[in-house]
């Protein structure tokens, strides 16, 4: 068996209303998709988001790179690719990371089970966390609290809000109105908000009295030493991780925080995901997936230190995979099941995603 062609988009899809995070604006959600075919009618499906980066150049050209190559030989062909590029890039572990997904996806439908049974299932669903809240600056915070009070009676035991993070009385106001709905099951997303311990510190000693469950990513993802300050100043646990890769950072990262969020599309795809959770697990820590619920449901169900899955319904219109991707799992009394089919959960509706996309390539040898 030999990979014969690659086929990728990108996809750049309108939010319903422009999210504000701080002073980020975010108008569309864009997506890079990978489907790798081999020459016996076996494929293997990622997705990612780009976050800025040149990953649809960079995964076009590493597709041209493991033609020819066996699948099955899934580590070899990784650890061949990332030495033939220059280390250190986002663009790059991001494609990577979408490059390994799609080969476990392969070897997945070729073992005839599901990742989570492929890899060790140790359970049948996992439990939710539903991001809520969003827009928050075009609704009130009651409206909120209301939203919040629904999920619970349908069943979801935790909830994340996005903090505006440039509004700390609005932040402190808003994180205890929605905590008191849910005492001890709201977290908080402070997405990289604050660049000295000094400035975070001002906002996280009112956030420190309401019992949330974690406060994530107050600092960038360069700043790891800060995230550690302020994590020994404070009774609230810290979550980050969700944009490292590589055994030695996120092993680092996990020294001095209390949950290591983990995302398959940017650690280095499923083995990388793999490898960190291993990490998380050996330092005590538990982790807690970054979004795509389709491919972390499978691993949420494999792993015992996994808390939860991270979930945005299809209503809130935030996160709009179910237009590109075929049978996404959604919550049921609070749980999330993982597909019972071969594979790792990526099911891509192509038919959709040609229209929806703004440029793909089709790329196979001598192309």
């Amino acid at each position: 068996m030999k990979i014969s062609k690659a086929r990728i988009a990108e996809c750049s899809i309108p939010l319903p209303k422009i999210l504000r995070l701080g002073s980020v604006e975010i108008k569309t959600r864009d997506y890079v998709l990978v489907r790798m075919e081999t020459d016996v009618g076996v494929f293997g499906e990622a997705i990612g988001y780009p976050r800025g980066t040149p990953l649809f150049e960079t995964v076009s050209g590493m597709a041209r790179r493991v033609l020819g190559k066996n699948p099955a030989m899934r580590r070899e062909v990784m650890v061949h690719l990332e030495l033939s590029n220059v280390p250190a890039r986002a663009a790059l572990t991001r494609g990577l990371s979408l490059i390994d997904m799609a080969l476990w996806d392969i070897g997945c439908k070729q073992a005839g089970q599901p990742l989570y049974e492929l890899i060790g299932g140790w359970r049948s669903s996992a439990d939710v966390t539903v991001v809520a809240g969003y827009y928050v600056d075009q609704r009130s915070i009651a409206d909120v609290v209301d939203e919040v009070g629904r999920l619970e009676d349908t069943g979801i035991r935790r909830v994340k809000i996005m903090l505006k993070g440039d509004d700390p009385a609005f932040d402190e106001k808003y994180a205890a109105a929605v905590a008191a709905r849910m005492p001890g099951r709201v977290a908080a997303d402070a997405h990289w908000s604050w660049s000295t311990l000094t400035e975070a510190k001002r906002t996280c000693r009112a956030l420190d009295e309401l019992g949330l469950s974690f406060l994530e990513d107050p600092f960038a993802a360069t700043d790891m030493r800060l995230t550690h300050e302020l994590a020994r100043d404070l009774a609230t646990p810290i979550a980050a991780g969700e944009d490292t890769f590589g055994p030695r950072v996120v092993a680092d990262l996990v020294s001095g925080i209390d949950l290591l969020r983990v995302d398959a599309t940017t650690v280095g795809g499923i083995t990388g995901a793999i490898e960190a959770i291993n990490i998380a697990a050996a330092a005590g820590r538990t982790v807690f997936p970054h979004v795509f619920s389709p491919i972390h449901a499978h691993l949420a169900c494999a792993f015992p230190n996994l808390e939860s899955v991270e979930w945005i319904p299809e209503e809130s219109g935030a996160d709009p995979l179910e237009r590109m991707l075929r049978n996404v799992p959604v919550a049921k009394q609070g749980k999330m099941a993982p597909s019972a089919e071969p594979g790792t959960g990526i099911v891509i509706d192509w038919d959709a995603v040609e229209k929806l996309s703004r440029r793909h390539a089709m790329i196979e040898a001598g192309s």
